[in-house]
């Protein structure tokens, strides 16, 4: 199967900002090094680590949202993309920001008019997902009444609305409540079988478990190594458990 992403070797750098370090030769803190991996066309493929180890940094970085300063990444084969290739990618970051006087219906037709889509296909696309999160109800509402979940699914609307090729999802369960953690997983293993690339990070390691073809495992700023999930289920058994293989591999202990 092909690689639809191919990273390699990126590195990066958080700038010192306070004068006063620079000044004293502080060039500022690594956020990710050397980091090196394959995406394959229709997978599920999980980034885990602990917090600050580099997660959003490198998803960052894949969308060209961060500059590396070393290395490079490949999408669709391309190392510089173009408007239609981001056609075909949607995003939900760690934090959405969306303008809190706007309605529901506002927001997501205005990222239905950014993939210039024929008002009727947008119409139904928009009310669909709307039905398909539970929000259906509120799109005449203003985002200033939303709660922090109903803005994860406004948030998770606005990524699939292109139909992407390939979808980065940053804490994509984040404020969700049981249920509508569900749906999301549902709307997961839908766009899987429609072959859409999935690139997710997650603190809900059951979920990945449940969810990723295979895992990339992050500690500070390092990739430790990326597994196969369905693999490591057979080689461990029963007693599998991917938090206590995570818990177990950052902590210095080799399984192979």
């Amino acid at each position: 199967m092909e690689n639809i992403i191919e990273v390699k070797d990126i590195t990066v750098y958080y700038k010192e900002k306070d004068i006063i370090k620079k000044i004293k030769g502080n060039k500022g803190k690594k956020g990710i090094e050397g980091v090196s991996f394959g995406v394959k066309k229709g997978e599920i493929f999980s980034i885990i680590g602990l917090n600050g180890a580099g997660k959003t940094s490198t998803m960052k970085s894949m969308l060209g949202l961060l500059k590396t300063d070393r290395g490079e990444v490949r999408i669709f084969g391309k190392k510089n993309l173009k408007g239609e290739d981001y056609k075909k990618i949607g995003y939900l970051p760690e934090i959405s920001y969306y303008p809190q006087t706007l309605k529901l219906k506002e927001v997501l037709n205005y990222y239905g008019e950014l993939y210039e889509m024929p008002k009727s296909k947008k119409k139904k696309i928009t009310e669909d997902l709307a039905r398909e999160l539970g929000i259906y109800e509120r799109m005449n509402d203003r985002l200033e009444k939303f709660s922090k979940g109903m803005l994860q699914k406004v948030g998770l609307a606005q990524s699939v609305m292109g139909e992407p090729e390939i979808l980065f999802l940053d804490e994509p369960m984040s404020g969700l409540d049981p249920l509508a953690r569900k749906k999301v997983i549902d709307m997961m293993e839908v766009l899987k079988k429609k072959n859409t690339t999935i690139i997710f990070n997650t603190h809900i390691l059951n979920d990945v478990s449940n969810l990723a073809d295979r895992v990339a495992i992050m500690h500070k700023g390092q990739l430790v190594e990326v597994k196969d999930v369905k693999k490591l289920k057979e080689k461990i058994g029963d007693g599998f458990s991917l938090e206590k293989y995570f818990i177990e591999r950052i902590g210095g202990r080799n399984l192979d």
